[in-house]
């Protein structure tokens, strides 16, 4: 039978002397008091895990008293019969409560690297400054409730609210990861009622579009006059010049690169980890968008990989929210968005389908929209280059209907007719 150590007494560890070797007593159950020559005793804990003899720490002695250093072991023993090693999870544990909301953030951004796009990795990061400004510094397992909450209604003071929604789930996201990790152990994001902290966020107002020919033309008349009115960087002014004409998403122009683009064909490929939908794209590009990429060539292509580069830094594209903003001091919040120059080209490309005389696959594929039918979509796996004829010619239609409708060639009032007439 195993010998059973007799347990120590407080009168007993405050009273060992040192000797001139170190010599250990035992409390029992793995549990050692080690005493130093130099006269230091340190609680010690000896046990077995994976067929192996180990042995961990639990702190010197007075600062860890005999009733706490128990306690160490009875928690290291509840792990070891769950086959948790004591050591491994104290090492976790350690680590976990230096690690602070912007460490965490690092690491989670790294392992989305593997499989988000670029741009959404830049808007991520974006939108999560909101918190890394403020809670960065912080070690994730000590920020509260009310730290986010105070983030959220400074970001909704600006008038930010679609924001202020995408960084609360961003944040859940980044809670999620870090309780699974054991970074901290519980998701406090979970605890919000997002009802009581948010303002309600309308649908429509993120989509919003101009689609009425008359208003159509207004729009392009205020963007013209973007340079006048708002007295904005160049890169601003010709990415609102040419977007009437492609009508990609935001991230895909802002991040539209020379490498990416041949003037002289007039082509844009734009490979998948660009794209929302993870798969390669070419855009054709009508006379209109060559001309005005060869206006800023002389201005962007010496000093950025990017066509339209932050006047702030050579690189990074222009923001997302410069591209808001902007929109916002014409006169068109909640009235015309950034992607509502998508939905301005589909509605009067599918609206006046009888001018063209191209049918809605070859309008969709000129959104880069996927086939949402999966019978379909699996009979139609062909190249990046399918319908580009067809493209081309109906970004050459669109855009020639642009500019007579912009220099007066276009009646608004009969094109308004053929509008609701098509209906």
């Amino acid at each position: 039978m195993p010998k059973i150590s007799k347990p120590l007494t407080t009168t007993e560890v405050k009273n060992y002397k040192p000797k001139d070797k170190m010599y250990k007593k035992p409390d029992g159950k793995g549990l050692w008091l080690v005493i130093m020559p130099n006269a230091s005793k340190f609680w010690r804990y000896d046990f077995r895990y994976g067929g192996k003899n180990l042995s961990m720490s639990f702190g010197t002695y007075p600062l860890i008293t005999l009733k706490d250093a128990r306690e160490k072991r009875e928690q290291a023993r509840e792990l070891l019969s769950n086959n948790i090693n004591p050591i491994s999870e104290k090492r976790i544990k350690k680590a976990s409560e230096s690690l602070t909301f912007q460490n965490v953030f690092d690491e989670w951004i790294e392992l989305r690297k593997k499989s988000s796009s670029e741009a959404t990795i830049t808007q991520n990061k974006r939108v999560m400054k909101n918190v890394i400004n403020w809670l960065g510094n912080i070690a994730i397992k000590d920020i509260k409730r009310s730290d986010i909450i105070n983030v959220l209604e400074k970001v909704q003071s600006r008038g930010v609210i679609e924001t202020a929604h995408r960084l609360l789930s961003l944040v859940n996201k980044i809670y999620m990861f870090a309780v699974t990790k054991e970074y901290t152990e519980h998701n406090i994001i979970a605890d919000i009622d997002k009802k009581s902290v948010l303002i309600p966020n309308k649908k429509d107002t993120h989509l919003a579009a101009v689609t009425d020919p008359k208003e159509i033309k207004q729009l392009l008349i205020d963007i013209n006059s973007i340079g006048k009115k708002l007295k904005s960087d160049i890169s601003t002014i010709f990415i609102f010049k040419i977007i009437p004409y492609v009508f990609v998403r935001s991230e895909n122009i802002r991040f539209m690169c020379w490498d990416d683009i041949n003037l002289e064909k007039g082509v844009w490929e734009i490979p998948k980890e660009k794209m929302k939908m993870k798969v390669d794209f070419v855009c054709p590009l009508p006379k209109q968008a060559i001309d005005i990429l060869k206006q800023i060539e002389p201005f962007s292509r010496h000093r950025s990989r990017f066509v339209f580069p932050s006047p702030y830094k050579n690189d990074r594209g222009v923001s997302g929210a410069t591209l808001s903003d902007t929109l916002n001091k014409l006169g068109y919040q909640n009235k015309h968005t950034f992607h509502g120059f998508r939905s301005m080209f589909s509605t009067i490309a599918h609206e006046l389908y009888k001018e063209h005389g191209f049918h809605s696959d070859i309008i969709e594929s000129c959104l880069a929209h996927k086939e949402r039918n999966r019978v379909k979509a699996a009979y139609n796996r062909t190249s990046k280059f399918k319908y580009w004829d067809e493209k081309k010619k109906l970004l050459q239609w669109y855009s020639d209907w642009l500019d007579k409708l912009k220099e007066h060639e276009i009646d608004c009032q009969s094109a308004k007719i053929k509008y609701r007439e098509s209906k």
